[in-house]
């Protein structure tokens, strides 16, 4: 294409370096006519050539691409920095979500008056993972406690979503840090009439507890998809995040009752992963591709 500019523009004032006669240009033949035509030379040659072919070798402008959204968003239910490291860089989660017991788990202490281990953890998911949402609980038995330890966790990052339980007095520390621009998670919910209050107060997140539904005796699948209907019945913004799932066909299930939101431990996050027979054909697949390459190098 820039042999083809030079050509079609006016002779330039000095005759062009020989090509040798195979009929094709190599590169350093053209970097080498290039060189001795000049800079001047080739900015004259540019100028009578048509708009058409100069704008074929201007690079297009292409606007930012921009980050893709996921209506669909999963979160791994851990706050072990092991479990981080093996299962974040699959790509299929949206964030973090952890609990009390799950930080205790972890060995995350909670120390007045920073808090610095909770701090750092929070920091690790959103600087060295990218975590755009990390859910922190609030704590306390007073709604003064619970607004007082949220903003603690807000101020960590941005990306702190305050999960509150769904008590009186977690319902009202709710609603004073939502006025307060906030991003909040209604946990532990249990029933239909609580999904209609999550989405009156306008929190960001509504979730029920699927292994707490179960171990009451209820329909868990069922109980979940009432609530996604109640959801979209009263026209809520307020996303169902099923969360304490047992298993990936749970995911399923509720995938299939409209639910797009899932809090998975690192167990079902790697039952969800894996598939025997795809494990059995790629391992087969493997073996011919080795055996390919071990025929070529004889």
């Amino acid at each position: 294409l820039l042999l083809l500019l030079l050509l079609t523009s006016n002779p330039p004032p000095t005759p062009f370096p020989p090509i040798s006669g195979h009929g094709l240009v190599s590169l350093s033949e053209m970097k080498r006519i290039i060189a001795s035509s000049g800079k001047k030379i080739f900015k004259q040659s540019l100028s009578p050539c048509p708009k058409r072919l100069l704008s074929m070798t201007q690079k297009p402008n292409i606007p930012p691409r921009e980050e893709k959204s996921k209506d669909i968003r999963i979160y791994l239910e851990s706050a072990d920095k092991d479990e981080w490291k093996t299962l974040l860089p699959l790509g299929i989660f949206s964030g973090i979500n952890t609990n009390p017991l799950l930080l205790k788990e972890a060995g995350v202490e909670i120390k007045e008056p920073v808090f610095p281990e909770l701090r750092d953890l929070v920091r690790m998911a959103v600087d060295e993972y990218n975590i755009k949402e990390i859910f922190i609980q609030a704590w306390g038995s007073t709604k003064e406690e619970l607004v007082r330890t949220g903003l603690i966790a807000r101020m960590f990052d941005k990306h702190v979503i305050i999960s509150l339980p769904f008590t009186f007095e977690g319902t009202q520390a709710a609603a004073e840090l939502i006025s307060k621009g906030a991003s909040v998670c209604m946990m532990a919910a249990h029933s239909q009439k609580q999904a209609v209050m999550g989405s009156a107060l306008m929190a960001d997140y509504f979730s029920p507890s699927v292994s707490g539904i179960s171990g009451s005796g209820e329909d868990a699948i069922a109980q979940c998809a009432a609530m996604q209907k109640v959801m979209e019945g009263v026209g809520s913004p307020t996303r169902v995040m099923a969360s304490s799932l047992q298993s990936a066909d749970e995911i399923v299930e509720l995938s299939k009752a409209g639910l797009k939101t899932f809090s998975i431990p690192p167990a079902v996050a790697f039952e969800l992963i894996s598939q025997p027979l795809t494990t059995k054909m790629t391992d087969e697949y493997e073996r011919i591709s080795q055996g390919l390459l071990a025929e070529s190098k004889q």
